[in-house]
């Protein structure tokens, strides 16, 4: 699988929010109930979750 020379493949808590519009406090309740995927790498926490993949997974048949 090829990717992109500049593609992100993780993000900051605060970064990963402003990427979609939410709130720090709703991206950490994402995370709880496990609709985001994310590593620990010493005191940081990473989400995995692209934040494309996710607002695409919260479209319905309606939104096309």
């Amino acid at each position: 699988m090829e990717t992109a020379k500049n593609e992100k493949f993780g993000w900051r808590v605060k970064e990963w929010g402003e990427a979609t519009g939410l709130s720090r406090a709703y991206v950490y309740e994402l995370m709880e109930r496990g609709a985001l995927r994310s590593v620990k790498d010493g005191a940081a926490r990473i989400i995995t979750t692209h934040p494309r993949d996710y607002l695409s997974s919260l479209s319905t048949d309606g939104d096309k």
